[in-house]
């Protein structure tokens, strides 16, 4: 995510946009791939891109999409969105983790994952992300923030690898 779309994110978080609305906003864009580069698009002159947001997009989004086009940045709308969705759920104290795993984990190892996460990272809730990953060999790796737990086989033999053949230790 870049620092523009992350500001831009955390403003339209304090502008309260209900993320329904957004997602309709988002939904359009993705419909009408004409729409999205006619609001990049530079030749494009920004009143019309005016007009069009007016006619087009709901209500408590038209502001924010004219500022968007206003300072050029309309190219950055859906990575907007998904910096908005990340900030949203970090100020509501949820934590968003990844899960790669070789044999899919049970509701009782989530849960314990997740009251893992919950403690170190003083969160009310973790939501998953989960993906298989055969290359892994056994185990799993977890990943939130920057905190990466590897419990993987693939990850031990590349640690005893480095230990024993004078790597850096992981």
């Amino acid at each position: 995510m870049t620092q523009t779309a992350g500001n831009y994110a955390k403003a339209l978080f304090e502008l309260s946009v209900p993320e329904q609305v957004l997602l309709e906003t988002e939904k359009l864009l993705k419909a009408e791939s004409r729409l999205m580069e006619a609001l990049k698009n530079p030749t494009v002159s920004l009143t019309e891109k005016e007009r069009v947001a007016d006619r087009i997009f709901p209500e408590e989004t038209r502001s924010f999409i004219k500022t968007v086009c206003r300072h050029g940045h309309a190219g950055l709308l859906f990575e907007i969105f998904d910096a908005y969705r990340a900030y949203a759920k970090e100020q509501r104290g949820i934590l968003r983790a990844v899960l790669t795993y070789v044999t899919p984990p049970t509701e009782e190892q989530l849960r314990g994952l997740s009251e893992f996460l919950k403690r170190r990272f003083g969160k009310r809730e973790v939501e998953f992300e989960l993906t298989e990953d055969k290359t892994l060999l056994g185990g799993f790796v977890l990943r939130a923030g920057a905190f990466e737990y590897d419990r993987s086989l693939r990850g031990s033999y590349r640690r005893l690898s480095n230990y024993l053949y004078g790597g850096e230790r992981a």
